[in-house]
């Protein structure tokens, strides 16, 4: 779907955040004919969306009344951010004092922000979740593992990315394995969770004027860190063969709990396992995310999501959306893969992302690191050294399109040494 952008020009879009994927929405917005400017703390030669910006200040996101005065001061018509739940509660507070459109409220940031908010509003909906509980002290963490058995999961409530979430064996890993998902929760509260050894998948809609629109289901496969003894997202492909199941199971009941619980604009993704017996939901992101599943959507339905959330932060509305071309089926096949790289290793060398980009079937290729930057805790994605969207007609196409990435890039470090783990893409979605 081409957008007529005529009622965007000389819009003035404040992004909140300077990181390489907001550089992304910074893009987006000028080729939309939209004055984009940028603020944060980060200095310029830190902060890539400042770099392509038409203007930028450094003003950190906390100190909220000098935001919103530099939003007066530049007419700003709206303000957007995304990739990071730690800049949401930002967002809304800017926008609400500014006067500006905000995509959400306080109840529906609190769902998709904290972990177990999401599982009561799940849990109040008739949407299926997997069993678990908060646990606060490390008393509760044991009470519940011996009720519920082991492996668990545990995670903390507020945080994403994939930081502090650890599979505990036994009780004598408990100790450990609650102390180090504590350690990366702002609010001290840990989700300990049934370990769910089952197929996952990924699940996203579309919300225009309180209405859903379901827009894509993936099956996700999971890379393993032995050093960290946690998973991260490692690949995506699309459609899920679950999409039927779902459809017919769970679709109108997420709906129906989108719709009690206030969600009326923006885009969102959930993360739910399936077995045999149904689907269980364990999170939720309600900003664009990490996974740029809006790439694909953009590339097989004609609908650019991330086009429509910009539209929404300057003008508090969406025009000319053409919910008939919104289906999870897309006609071919797509995946996005992630790199994973060698925690902490520096890296030397980062080559080949270009001629990477121009490879037949890819949508898109973002590249996560540069010389002289450090690859991030195993087990979490500041482990990801670049991402590639790409599609094909068939299954066995697109496996191979995928397997042949990690031979075009050089990320190496100052010996010469690759820093790319090998994986391998599979129909099967097997890992190592």
């Amino acid at each position: 779907m081409e957008q007529d952008n005529k009622n965007l020009q000389n819009k003035r879009l404040l992004i909140l955040g300077s990181t390489p994927n907001l550089a992304g929405v910074v893009q987006t917005a000028q080729e939309m004919g939209i004055y984009v400017l940028v603020t944060d703390f980060k200095k310029l030669e830190e902060a890539p969306a400042k770099q392509i910006a038409d203007e930028y200040a450094d003003i950190s996101l906390a100190d909220i009344d000098a935001v919103v005065q530099y939003i007066k001061d530049k007419k700003v018509d709206g303000v957007l951010t995304g990739f990071s739940d730690s800049y949401l509660s930002y967002y809304r507070e800017i926008c609400e004092k500014a006067g500006l459109p905000c995509y959400g409220d306080a109840h529906t940031f609190d769902i998709a922000t904290d972990k177990m908010c999401f599982q009561q509003a799940c849990d109040g909906s008739g949407v299926t979740t997997i069993p678990g509980t908060n646990a606060y002290t490390y008393e509760e963490a044991l009470a519940f593992a011996g009720k519920n058995g082991y492996p668990l999961m545990l995670k903390p409530a507020d945080n994403a990315g994939s930081r502090g979430v650890i599979k505990c064996e036994s009780e004598a890993e408990l100790p450990d394995a609650y102390a180090y998902a504590l350690s990366y929760s702002p609010s001290k509260n840990v989700i300990c969770q049934k370990f769910m050894a089952c197929d996952g998948i990924g699940i996203s809609y579309q919300l225009i004027d309180g209405k859903a629109y379901l827009s894509s289901i993936c099956d996700r496969v999971n890379y393993y860190s032995e050093e960290e003894e946690s998973y991260i997202t490692g690949d995506l492909i699309y459609p899920s063969k679950y999409t039927d199941r779902y459809v017919r199971e769970m679709d109108e009941a997420v709906k129906e709990m989108l719709k009690k619980n206030g969600f009326r604009h923006g885009m969102l993704s959930l993360q739910s396992f399936v077995d045999e017996d149904g689907f269980y939901m364990c999170e939720m992101c309600y900003r664009p995310s990490g996974g740029h599943h809006y790439l694909l959507i953009d590339d097989q339905n004609g609908i650019d999501s991330l086009k429509l959330l910009i539209e929404f932060a300057v003008t508090g509305s969406v025009k000319d959306y053409n919910a008939d071309n919104e289906t999870p089926y897309f006609p071919e096949y797509c995946g996005m893969t992630h790199l994973i790289g060698r925690p902490g290793e520096v890296v030397a060398v980062s080559e080949g992302f270009e001629e990477l980009a121009k490879r037949e079937g890819v949508i898109e290729v973002v590249q996560d690191i540069v010389p002289g930057g450090t690859i991030g805790k195993g087990g979490t994605t500041l482990q990801v050294v670049g991402t590639v969207w790409f599609k094909a007609p068939d299954i066995e196409t697109l496996c191979q399109r995928a397997n042949s990435f990690p031979k075009v890039l050089r990320i190496e470090n100052a010996q010469g040494k690759s820093l790319i783990k090998t994986r391998y893409f599979t129909e099967s979605r097997a890992v190592d």
